[in-house]
């Protein structure tokens, strides 16, 4: 892999200062010591209630805003099917600072494996560690895992290896088990089946195999249950597999006797939809976030904590961009990347990016020249800089040029109250600017707002597309947007409108919605579109609800051979994993009349960064939290 040449040295990253430290007061004697702790807080400018006798007064209380939250105890453990790991899996929230923050409510779920968690809703003791009552796993051996969630944190993943009961086999899962798709009452592309192997796992012939439809109503080989032999090879197929009627996931379950079962899943569409293949395009990433298709076939890549890639279309990959001055923090790094549109003549590539230049760190926008064959990049201009970054927390980060030729790009609050609707500053925003940074025309901030805002009032938007032309909108920019433990949402843009997140604390003391007395009320209790305080707030074309479920990327499908899907959204989901299609009506407000969102991928059950089409006709998605290496997938209508 080549070493890309360094374009912009920069000091090492400071530490960021905390915006939020407080000093409190209370009554103490008129003594000399008394005096001086009294006017020590006073000389710092701080309202000091009491001094020299009487009263109390309200001090501010400490920030327990919770903005991280890790595996405490149980991450990765070894165990047996059916029984319950020996750790129970445990969580410690914490602030920026690292001060534990007690009373948050996290929520334990199995993501696969099919087991159960005891004790699934726990909050955080003195100490910041919440703990599930315990976890048993289910009857699939091998990989097995489970997350821990709470609303506006990133979710946390447990693993755990299962192995047979002692002394009995396995049925491993051969074919068909990649999450396939189908037409209600259509057939799977590949017939499920198993691997018959012994506890020391050599493939035994001969061992009965029960295959039965568990869901869905569908059949195998014109029944619901067929019995089939092991070959020589320990193989085992229960032959084609037909849904049932109902749109959704289906199931089939293979068992034996003296075996642990194995499970296959699959997605049943409405009439209507396509159906697909999916393939991995590339795998063993860490965390990609973005990518973009250049005309000579190459595609570029992001990924947060590495840089920017290419594969070339020999299939070859190495590292363009990473300069000394990259930070990776947290949800920070190297996100969103836009080629020029006359990239063919001038080689432009755009990124987004934390950056330490100049010793502050903050979120920039960076254009550089890429050589002819990836080797090498030059002539780095920083287009936009100063976009607000605190710690790594919410920097949005998506590029994408507009059908108009302008350069969008959606930035992120930081967890921070004032900075959604401040008007002075770049966060919480989406930006329109030209190539060279400067504010586009037609932009329409409000009255003192800086001129390169598009919109603003918004929280962690990681999606950003155009609808395509055909639609009754063409062009108009979408938004999809990270919601506060709720409402996840997707909007279209209006220059100069407001997205309505304004998660200040009001009061005073000054406390959220939900009584506490954090400075960010970004979490449960706050409106993600607040029509009380914004009434002309853009409204969103959907959300998720009562519930966040990661809202990520997202893109338009394009293609007739995407039948019903030709023109939706498509949204990736991380909490959530799975894809949501949405039909829009043909003003961009709602769902087309009659129509539902279809989920698909999700019983893969991969957090799922980003989706959009490719120039292949193809939807190219992107893994977040894999296990073993991220991966990049495409899916190919069939």
């Amino acid at each position: 892999m080549a070493s890309p040449t360094p374009l912009h040295a920069g000091p090492r990253p400071i530490g960021p200062l905390s915006a939020d430290s407080r000093v409190s007061a209370r009554p103490f004697a008129k003594t000399r010591a008394g005096l001086r702790r009294c006017l020590l807080p006073a000389l710092l400018g701080l309202l000091v209630a009491g001094c020299g006798g009487g009263g109390g007064g309200d001090a501010a209380p400490p920030d327990l805003t919770p903005t991280s939250i890790t595996a405490q105890a149980g991450a990765t453990q070894n165990g047996t099917v059916n029984t319950a790991v020996p750790t129970p899996p445990a969580v410690r929230v914490g602030t920026r600072e690292g001060a534990a923050v007690p009373g948050v409510v996290v929520t334990f779920s199995v993501v696969s494996g099919g087991g159960s968690v005891s004790g699934a809703t726990a909050t955080t003791n003195a100490a910041g560690v919440a703990t599930a009552g315990g976890w048993t796993l289910g009857n699939t051996v091998g990989e097995q895992r489970l997350s821990a969630r709470s609303p506006g944190l990133p979710e946390v993943t447990f693993t755990a290896m299962a192995a047979p009961t002692p002394g009995n086999g396995v049925l491993e899962r051969a074919a068909g088990s990649d999450g396939q798709t189908a037409s209600s009452g259509g057939a799977v592309a590949v017939a499920p089946a198993v691997r018959v192997l012994s506890a020391g796992g050599a493939p035994l012939a001969g061992v009965t195999v029960s295959f039965a439809v568990t869901a869905g109503g569908g059949n195998l080989q014109t029944a619901s249950t067929v019995n089939v032999i092991s070959d020589a090879n320990g193989l085992a197929s229960a032959g084609r597999w037909t849904l049932g009627p109902g749109a959704g996931t289906q199931t089939v379950q293979a068992s034996a006797t003296g075996f642990a079962p194995a499970t296959f899943s699959a997605t049943a569409l409405a009439s209507g939809a396509p159906t697909f293949t999916r393939s991995v395009w590339v795998g063993g990433l860490s965390a990609p976030w973005d990518l973009a298709f250049a005309p000579d076939g190459a595609v570029l890549y992001t990924e947060r904590s590495r840089g920017l890639s290419v594969r070339l279309p020999s299939g070859s990959t190495r590292l363009v961009f990473r300069p000394t001055d990259f930070v990776a923090q947290d949800q920070s790094g190297m996100l969103g990347v836009a080629l020029d549109p006359e990239f063919a003549s001038n080689r432009s590539i755009y990124v987004y990016m934390a950056s330490n230049a100049g010793g502050a760190t903050d979120n920039r926008i960076v254009r550089f020249v890429v050589s002819a064959d990836y080797s090498s990049v030059s002539n780095r201009v920083d287009i936009v800089t100063g976009i607000r970054y605190s710690g790594g927390a919410h920097s949005g980060g998506r590029l994408r040029f507009g059908p108009d030729g302008w350069l969008y790009a959606s930035t992120g609050d930081n967890r921070s109250g004032t900075v959604p609707q401040e008007l002075a500053g770049l966060g919480g925003k989406v930006l329109r600017v030209t190539r060279d940074g400067q504010a586009a025309p037609g932009n329409n901030p409000p009255a003192g707002a800086d001129a390169r805002i598009f919109t603003l009032g918004h929280r962690n938007p990681q999606g950003l597309a155009f609808r395509p032309a055909g639609s009754a909108t063409p062009g108009r920019p979408f938004l999809c947007e990270h919601g506060p433990g709720n409402n996840d949402e997707v909007t279209p843009l209006t220059a100069g409108g407001n997205g309505g997140w304004d998660p200040r604390p009001t009061g005073n003391p000054a406390r959220c919605p939900d009584g506490s007395g954090n400075s960010y009320c970004g979490y449960n209790g706050s409106n993600m579109t607040d029509t009380a305080r914004y009434p002309a707030a853009l409204r969103p074309a959907w959300s998720t609800g009562g519930a966040s479920f990661g809202m990520s990327g997202c893109g338009f499908v394009n293609g007739p051979a995407w039948r019903d899907w030709n023109g939706a959204l498509a949204v990736a989901l991380l909490s959530g994993r799975r894809l949501e299609i949405l039909r829009l009506d043909s003003a961009g407000t709602g769902l087309a009349a009659g129509t539902t969102t279809t989920r698909i991928l999700d019983t893969l059950n991969e957090r799922l960064r980003h989706v959009e089409t490719g120039p292949d006709g193809a939807l190219w998605v992107l893994t977040d939290g894999k296990s073993g290496g991220d991966e990049i997938w495409r899916l190919v209508p069939n």
